[in-house]
């Protein structure tokens, strides 16, 4: 009987399949000279195609920087491919490893975290409204009178029914289709983050008709962080290391990294933005971290 048994429980054990174990990225990446990057088309000045057909994107420049960086670990030349994401599919890009990193306008929320990981934060907005100009929004009350456009498990969606349970909550498809809606009148207004609403707003024939609510604060701070899949601390840590890379060398006024960030966020570029701001939370994150040496620049 023993015996019977024994054998019943090795056979058992056979059946059962054992837990594959991942090949850890950067191997991969060097065995295929290919880091597979999740971007996203409609989510300028983030990741967008231009008028050239070319993805383009502070989130781009970004994932170029880990290009680099992982060209100067292996020593070899690395190619990145672009794969398309956007809002409803990205987390599970990540997760079932279909792609290597995912760089976008990505906030860190506790329920991502069990999915997947989070690199460093390497921008800082936050959850605004987009309206027609003249329409004021100067209250919770006010705010539920009104019919506002949202994306889908968005971080926006939570915020608008965590202050508004009652709210009006329309759901709309894409920014694109959002701002569609707002200008065909079908909602009052559309809500994201506000540095993607200002590139959508700077986009439109007539920029001038509309605004951004409320124009002096933000109503919930999105720290945008890349997305990694799970359980890979060596490449985390490189990913990390290339963000820190690109901030401190825009805190000490690299000429790469200062140019980058002219053309996505300065006064003249494709989405300006406050620099105080940017200065604040880069500071305060580069302060939290072991400075990179300068000559790494």
């Amino acid at each position: 009987m023993k015996k019977i048994l024994g054998m019943m429980l090795s056979l058992a054990l056979v059946a059962v399949p054992l837990k594959s174990v991942a090949e850890p990225i950067l191997q991969r990446i060097e065995r295929t000279g290919t880091i597979r990057a999740g971007a996203w088309k409609d989510t300028k000045p983030f990741g967008y195609v231009n008028e050239k057909g070319e993805w383009v994107g502070y989130s781009i420049d970004i994932m170029r920087v880990i290009q680099s960086q992982v060209e100067t670990a292996l020593d070899k030349p690395i190619k990145l491919e672009l794969v398309e994401v956007d809002t409803q599919n990205f987390l599970d890009h990540v997760r079932d490893r279909k792609v290597d990193i995912s760089c976008g306008p990505t906030s860190f929320t506790w329920n991502r975290e069990r999915y997947i990981d989070f690199s460093i934060s390497y921008f800082v907005t936050g959850t605004q409204v987009l309206v027609k100009k003249g329409v004021t929004i100067d209250s919770v009350e006010e705010l539920k009178t009104k019919r506002i456009g949202v994306e889908a498990n968005t971080t926006n969606e939570a915020v608008l029914k965590t202050l508004a349970p009652d709210l009006q909550v329309i759901v709309v498809n894409s920014r694109s289709d959002g701002f569609a809606k707002l200008q065909q009148g079908v909602i009052d207004g559309y809500a994201g983050d506000g540095i993607l609403l200002e590139a959508l707003k700077n986009s439109a024939p007539n920029p001038e008709e509309w605004d951004i609510i409320p124009n002096d604060e933000l109503v919930h701070l999105e720290a945008y962080a890349c997305v990694l899949p799970q359980d890979d601390s060596h490449w985390r840590d490189l990913v990390n290391y290339s963000i820190l890379r690109v901030i401190q060398g825009y805190i000490i006024e690299d000429p790469e990294f200062s140019k980058m960030f002219a053309g996505w966020f300065g006064e003249q570029g494709v989405s300006p933005y406050p620099e105080a701001i940017l200065q604040d939370y880069f500071q305060g994150i580069l302060d939290s971290k072991e400075r990179i040496p300068t000559t790494a620049f």
